[in-house]
């Protein structure tokens, strides 16, 4: 499976996560239901219109204050519940970009580098220190797909791709597809994204290795962080791992009840 970009003036990295089938091959996921996205700061009335089109009624943005009143979601006259998530908790982009004696002490009240702005540390960060924003964004999935929901970071890969392998993941498919899901989105992210997001995150003060930070989506890295999860928590990993952060016991079988339906057969 690969995630095909929707063509969404304004964004660029704009997906439908359902398609693929399950691991047991009985089931497939549904389409038009969940999405994913990198930011909706430069929507036009087009591309509102087929987000409306889209029958999309709910918006998550999984962004951080320092991102969010940067560039906030331009989704005036469409009627959408807008869900503000921060994954980071407003930690890593916060509203003032912290000195580096605020980052040391930081790390020292809360455990957490946050001088380090590798792509490795910031999973590392998302999934040992945020697992209760992760838990809690696949709860607003599942209770809000039946009416169409996309959620949103600012590049769609990281935290959306967490919550997205997080998602396809409870719902049966295999780790091939939900690695391509993953990794396809870096052919999404280059020229007018790269240039627009540097652009932005340099005016916001953020600093680091943009070209990594925002584009690249290595599988081997998702990979690890899947393992990792299996691993320390078992055969279904994923859930434990979300169950033990605070997901609603029920959100599994509501997000199979909605996204689920029989595969088709030749």
């Amino acid at each position: 499976m690969s995630l095909d970009r929707i063509d969404i003036e304004g964004t660029f990295n704009f997906g439908d996560i359902g398609g693929s089938s399950t691991s047991a091959g009985e089931s497939r996921v549904e389409t038009g239901k969940v999405y994913r996205a990198d930011g909706l700061a430069q929507l036009t009335d087009s591309s509102r219109a087929d987000i409306k089109a889209l029958g999309i009624g709910t918006v998550v943005d999984l962004r951080d204050i320092g991102e969010r009143s940067k560039l906030p979601d331009a989704l005036a006259g469409l009627d959408v519940d807008y869900i503000e998530l921060p994954i980071f908790d407003d930690h890593f982009f916060p509203a003032k970009q912290l000195t580096v004696d605020e980052m040391k002490k930081a790390a020292e009240e809360t455990g957490m580098d946050l001088s380090d702005r590798s792509l490795s540390k910031i999973y590392e960060l998302m999934i040992d220190h945020f697992g209760s924003r992760l838990a809690e964004a696949v709860d607003i999935v599942a209770d809000s797909c039946e009416g169409g929901v996309v959620f949103h970071c600012s590049a769609g890969k990281d935290r959306t791709g967490v919550v997205s392998a997080f998602i396809l993941s409870l719902l049966g498919v295999g780790r091939h597809e939900i690695l391509d899901e993953y990794s396809i989105t870096s052919q999404h992210l280059s020229g007018g994204f790269l240039e627009n997001i540097t652009r932005s995150f340099a005016d916001a003060g953020i600093s680091g290795n943009l070209v990594e930070t925002a584009t690249s989506a290595p599988p081997e890295l998702m990979a690890t962080i899947l393992d990792s999860i299996d691993a320390e928590y078992g055969e279904n990993g994923v859930e434990a791992y979300l169950l033990e952060h605070g997901m609603a016991p029920g959100s599994p079988d509501k997000l199979r009840g909605q996204l689920l339906s029989s595969a088709v057969r030749e």
